[in-house]
């Protein structure tokens, strides 16, 4: 039986005391949400009907050029976005490489990619030349959105795909011309340029009223939610079904690219199904979302799946929407002091820095209430530094991945296990298997974590031999971490599975030596990668950046520091070195790729610091692990967290 709560929210009464529920080993959410009737297959239209009950509220700023829209003009604004991507021939065929910045304008262009039906490829303005052309000749982009600080590095890329033979963009346009240079055709054929909204259209049209043109399919009320409270289980089951029925499962809306940590990258292909159905999994109430009445700091990359579904998110919410064009320390403590933000979606790097940055010292955060993190995993000690120092009533990891189509684990508000990204979100299934047997894991044993889900739908464009990869013969989404949960349900990610270090048959995970390094005052940075060892297999090095009081910190002290923290297989017998910086991906994933490739590029050891072990101290070791009982396989039971 299903009981009513608010908001399209069930919850089935017999579990209705518990976190989560158990299938076969398979973890899932008790709740489940009632799936919006949507007009169409179309994400702007599932946007648009929310906007009328948010009224003239604000709802986007530009925190770096001051530009303000409210939600009342959105229609007018998407419309005529629309209408100029018309006019440069963008069409059910093409694909529009949106390289910009993080600005709110940049979303404009992905509505309307939604509405004509094109497909907005997302590139980041500030990669190398070499990069965006990857990305654009990979995605087989025909037109390309700019901001004019990047006009010449866009030029730069046509050119290198002329002299490539690759494909080659039709139409390149200013950002500023598709939203502001726009002709405006009145009686007997007459036109004249325009430049503000107010010129395009009249104030009158800023209402709730549908659009003049009834062509258009932009829906002008609200969605209608279903009285389900004496329906049957089965009938709400059956509606539901029909409801998902009704969403294209195959058009295309958005393309990113995989973060390509193995050195070859993916154009990833996101439906307007897989928004609608995210948006409204992490829009439950017991997920707190943003109100109509809170203010949204978008410190992300729009041109990241995270970032991109936390801005719908906070219109879809009606919240204020405030954009960075790049992040800064500096500039994100401005902005939430002068703005009072109420809630950001974070990187690990913004939070370490909000936990430990002299920065922060003086400053007035005090209106922040949530903070929610994704990218990478984040170590208890910062998390809980964090939280303590800006006294935060909510801190939670969140976990997606662009294959996946966004998020799908998530805490719910206030939740204390913040090394957790949560549970799995309502309509999602999750399990972890041994990465050899396949055999399902049980709590607290590590695995590779699988989902599935409504909004699931892995596709890389044009290359269906990945595609085909990614998921196991029961339909569940591979995603090549390495994970497991507890009791209650909930998820713990460790790391990459690639980047698990095998020493001796014994599996270390750098995640677990960098939450010890972390911890020494003189490291304000670090990563560890396994080195390759003829003798053990793999042992593990790390990579060191020095806070500015420890310049004299020593790569003896690092080892010190971890030595009898950790079982001693998973010492550093790798080395310890001192880097000016530690690369990362626009998430806050480290690059462990790069990190090896710096021994391979590095032929002079004047600028690195590095232990090694002599072979008396490595026959020491060696007969120490024996002795050992820590040593773990990859079935063996992880300690129970904290609750």
């Amino acid at each position: 039986m299903h009981l009513r709560t608010a908001d399209n929210l069930l919850l089935r009464t017999d579990t209705a005391t518990r976190v989560c529920t158990f299938r076969n080993m398979e973890v899932q959410n008790p709740f489940q949400i009632l799936w919006e009737k949507i007009p169409s297959s179309n994400f702007t239209d599932f946007l648009l009907a929310k906007f009328p009950k948010y009224g003239s509220n604000l709802a986007m700023v530009d925190t770096e050029s001051g530009k303000q829209w409210r939600y009342s003009e959105l229609r007018g604004w998407i419309e005529m976005c629309a209408d100029r991507m018309r006019e440069i021939g963008v069409n059910t065929s093409s694909r529009v490489a949106v390289i910009t910045s993080t600005t709110g304008q940049a979303l404009f262009v992905h509505f309307a990619c939604s509405v004509v039906g094109a497909v907005a490829v997302c590139i980041n303005a500030f990669l190398t030349v070499d990069e965006i052309w990857q990305q654009v000749d990979i995605s087989e982009s025909t037109h390309a959105i700019t901001e004019s600080q990047f006009l010449s590095k866009v030029d730069e890329v046509k050119r290198k795909a002329t002299m490539r033979g690759g494909s080659r963009i039709k139409v390149v346009k200013l950002l500023d011309d598709v939203l502001s240079d726009v002709k405006l055709k009145k009686g007997g054929g007459l036109t004249r340029r325009a430049t503000t909204i107010q010129q395009i259209i009249p104030q009158s049209a800023f209402s709730d009223a549908p659009p003049a043109d009834p062509s258009r399919s932009l829906p002008s009320s609200p969605v209608e939610t279903p009285q389900t409270d004496e329906e049957t289980e089965q009938q709400i089951e059956d509606e539901q079904s029909q409801r998902m029925a009704t969403l294209s499962t195959k058009q295309t809306l958005l393309i990113f690219f995989s973060a390509g940590t193995t050195g070859l990258i993916k154009a990833v292909e996101v439906s307007h199904k897989s928004l609608i159905v995210n948006i409204q999994q992490i829009s439950c109430p017991i997920y707190a979302p943003p109100t109509n009445k809170e203010r949204f700091l978008l410190t992300l990359c729009i041109h990241h799946i995270f970032g991109a579904i936390s801005a719908y998110y906070a219109l879809a919410n009606g919240a204020t929407l405030f954009c960075m064009s790049k992040y800064a320390a500096k500039n994100f403590l401005d902005s939430v002091e002068e703005h009072k933000i109420n809630v950001v979606h974070a990187t690990p790097t913004i939070v370490q820095m909000l936990a430990f940055d002299p920065l922060v010292e003086g400053r007035d955060l005090s209106t922040l209430r949530s903070i929610i993190v994704a990218g990478a995993p984040m170590d208890p000690g910062t998390m809980t530094a964090c939280k303590e120092r800006l006294q935060l009533k909510d801190l939670r990891q969140a976990y997606g991945m662009t294959e996946i189509g966004g998020i799908c684990t998530l805490s719910h508000f206030g939740c204390n296990k913040m090394t957790s990204v949560g549970v799995p979100l309502p309509g999602m299934l999750v399990k972890v298997v041994n990465w050899e047997s396949k055999e399902l894991c049980t709590p607290n044993q590590l695995g590779q974590l699988l989902v599935m889900g409504p909004q699931v739908q892995p596709s890389f464009y044009k290359n269906p031999k990945a595609t085909n990869e990614i998921v196991d013969t029961y339909g569940y989404l591979k995603t090549g971490d390495a994970a497991y949960y507890d009791e209650d349900g909930y998820i713990y990610i460790l790391d990459r599975i690639k980047d698990l270090i095998k020493y001796k048959g014994a599996l270390v995970c750098p995640s677990e030596v960098e939450n010890i390094l972390r911890s020494h005052p003189g490291i304000d940075d670090c990563a560890v990668v396994g080195r390759q060892d003829h003798v053990s297999g793999e042992v593990p090095a790390a990579f060191v950046v020095k806070s500015a009081q420890h310049q004299l910190l020593a790569s003896a002290e690092v080892r010190q520091h971890v030595a009898g923290k950790i079982a001693q297989f998973k010492e550093l017998r790798g080395g310890v070195f001192f880097v000016s910086e530690i690369p990362r991906s626009v998430c806050g994933k480290i690059l462990r790729r790069q990190l090896k490739q710096y021994w391979e590029r590095t032929t002079s050891r004047d600028n690195l610091t590095t232990v090694v072990d002599n072979s008396k101290n490595r026959r020491a070791s060696s007969a120490a692990e024996k002795r050992d009982p820590t040593v773990i396989s990859t079935r063996t039971r992880l300690p129970k967290k904290p609750k």
